[in-house]
């Protein structure tokens, strides 16, 4: 199984916003909700990259649950090793509008994001790659 332009194009846009993540939270703690929502999408996009390796339609979602349940179809096991991803859904959207904040995102919550979709990401494109050169 090669994989396609569409694929490369979301694990891209997924090692991006890792980096962007990383990046802004050093640049100043100010920046942890804007931190966290990229680690929400480095996660997102690494799951959906993964999903269309396998030619498996999925929902215009930011739901990490929703995903996943696409992903447990498949596989199973890579769905409960991708479950702590559920956490990051909140960061879509939560902490990115005022009037949808209810507490305030800490700095430790932001990096356990980062690590989190970090994660997420290496897990997937190895998947990937052992499916690749299988």
């Amino acid at each position: 199984m090669t994989v396609s332009k569409t694929v490369k194009q979301w694990l891209k846009y997924a090692r991006t916003d890792i980096k962007m993540a990383k990046a802004s939270l050093e640049l100043s703690s100010e920046y942890k909700n804007g931190a966290a929502f990229l680690a929400q999408q480095c996660a997102e996009k690494a799951i959906k990259g993964y999903l269309a390796f396998m030619k498996v339609r999925f929902p215009k979602t930011h739901n990490m649950a929703q995903l996943l349940a696409e992903v447990e179809k498949i596989n199973p096991h890579l769905a409960k090793t991708l479950s702590k991803s559920k956490s990051l859904t909140a960061y879509a959207v939560t902490y990115r509008y005022p009037d949808a904040e209810r507490k305030p995102l800490t700095v430790a919550k932001a990096k356990i994001a980062i690590t989190v979709a970090e994660k997420v990401l290496v897990i997937c494109l190895d998947e990937i790659s052992s499916i690749e050169n299988g």
